[in-house]
């Protein structure tokens, strides 16, 4: 008697098709995090084998399952298939104990066939012990080398493919495909927050307070200053964002972004991250300005730290935040042989720490909102968030008295045909700084309060007027 496909025992990998991440590259990154140097650790022990690898990482790296990016589409299928009897195997070349978390958090697998100490599960492997449980099967895979198990299957599911592996469909057809539909040039500009480029926009402070606002050849530093930057700037949201990969699954917004989600893989993300700091690394060699150089490099240090260091820290990391910023204007000072005031100076700091601490009180605000009483991967409390606030107010508020003393100090300086004219802007600053704390008090506030204020029609309003009268104050 001819057994029903359907009662045919369905096999599924998991790296790639029941989630969109592959958990050997992602445990790696976590175990990284404790200490960038044991990545030679990990090179001794892929010499001695993948499964040796996969192994010594399982011992030392814990995964959360419920937090993985399962392909829901799938997922959906195969309860289907589980509510209607058919018995499903989670058959992977992650190890067994990231294996056996996972099948014991869905509750949808008969079985778990895994790598071990001394066995890789993959390919070949993979496919001698699908058959020592089953003669017949179904088998779901993404990846090309699957298709040597598909061969042997009696169904193969191609899930969420690879561009070889549908490439190779065309020639050996599977019975089914579920693909992923994924806007990939769309998915990398949001991995890279071409959005947040606006803040290197600071890079152009310098020009509109200097004398040198009319010269073509300044204008033409400063966008060259500005576009190697955004590449530097990029690279390092990338690698933060895999740093933070398991804390941003636990975040309401930040889980949709490309790389936690998995929509961009890990593999891809590093990658992307490499090429943009090569081309970074390139350019700035090739534009023969030390001081901006050297700005670059003070940059890519403090972004380092804030990544692996900093920003577990309270309060650290917001200075970190708000240094970073106050770089930016340094290097546009920089890059255009300019010394910028002291009152500049000081007021940025305090403007950008009290930006980032709305950052943060915008994060705390939106924990409370979803019954949590920490941050995940920061040293923050919900209980923090009224301190931290008055901390951001009152940096505010020093900012404007900063501003003050800078305009004071423009009336008899040369660099503004009417100084005067700068007053107007006080107000306005202070507008913009309370109602951003207005925003955050209410919970309205983006993650981010640079992007907020560019998609806000009176933040944008306030900032264009400010524009207008440092300009008239230049020209008139």
């Amino acid at each position: 008697m001819t057994r029903n496909k359907e009662q045919y025992p369905l096999f599924v990998d998991l790296d790639g098709t029941l989630i969109y991440t592959d958990l050997l590259f992602e445990v790696c990154i976590k175990f990284l995090k404790q200490n960038p140097f044991c990545i030679f650790l990990l090179i001794s022990w892929l010499i001695k084998g993948k499964a040796n690898l996969k192994q010594k990482l399982a011992e030392r790296v814990d995964i959360n399952a419920a937090t993985l990016p399962y392909n829901q589409g799938f997922l959906g299928f195969l309860k289907e298939q589980h509510e209607q009897g058919r018995k499903l195997y989670l058959a992977t070349a992650s190890h067994q104990i990231y294996a056996d978390a996972i099948a014991e958090y869905l509750g949808i697998f008969d079985g778990v066939l895994a790598t071990s100490a001394t066995f890789n599960m993959k390919g070949e492997n993979k496919l001698k012990h699908c058959l020592e449980v089953s003669p017949n099967f179904a088998y779901a895979g993404n990846e090309t080398f699957d298709f040597c198990i598909f061969a042997k299957a009696d169904e193969s599911f191609l899930v969420n493919p690879t561009a070889g592996a549908l490439r190779l469909s065309k020639k050996h057809p599977v019975t089914r495909v579920f693909e992923t539909n994924v806007n990939k040039p769309k998915i990398i500009l949001k991995a890279m927050r071409v959005h947040q480029w606006l803040k290197n926009m600071l890079i152009f402070v310098p020009v509109f307070v200097s004398s040198l606002y009319l010269e073509p050849a300044v204008w033409g530093d400063a966008i060259v200053g500005f576009l190697l930057f955004s590449l530097l700037a990029s690279a390092t949201y990338l690698l933060n964002d895999l740093l933070d990969i398991e804390a941003d699954r636990s975040h309401p917004r930040k889980c949709l972004r490309p790389i936690p989600s998995g929509m961009l893989s890990i593999k891809h993300a590093v990658l992307l991250a490499m090429g943009l700091f090569l081309v970074t690394l390139v350019g700035a060699l090739l534009f023969t300005n030390l001081a901006f150089q050297l700005s670059i490099l003070a940059y890519l240090v403090l972004t380092l730290l804030y990544t692996f260091v900093l920003k577990a820290y309270v309060i650290a990391d917001v200075i970190s935040l708000a240094s970073l910023f106050t770089i930016r204007i340094i290097a546009g000072a920089m890059v255009i042989g300019v010394i910028l005031s002291f009152w500049l100076l000081a007021f940025s700091m305090f403007t950008f720490f009290s930006l980032a601490l709305v950052k943060r009180c915008a994060e705390l605000k939106l924990l409370s909102k979803v019954n949590k009483d920490k941050a995940t991967g920061r040293d923050y409390q919900v209980d923090d968030y009224y301190l931290m606030q008055s901390f951001g107010v009152t940096s505010a508020f020093i900012s404007l008295l900063l501003m003050a003393f800078y305009v004071q100090v423009s009336m008899a300086g040369e660099d503004y045909s009417t100084p005067v004219l700068l007053w107007a802007t006080l107000p306005a600053f202070a507008y913009w700084f309370l109602r951003m704390w207005l925003k955050t008090n209410r919970g309205e506030m983006h993650d981010d309060p640079i992007v907020f204020s560019m998609k806000n029609k009176g933040s944008l309003v306030t900032i264009g007027f400010i524009l207008v009268i440092t300009l008239l104050a230049k020209l008139i």
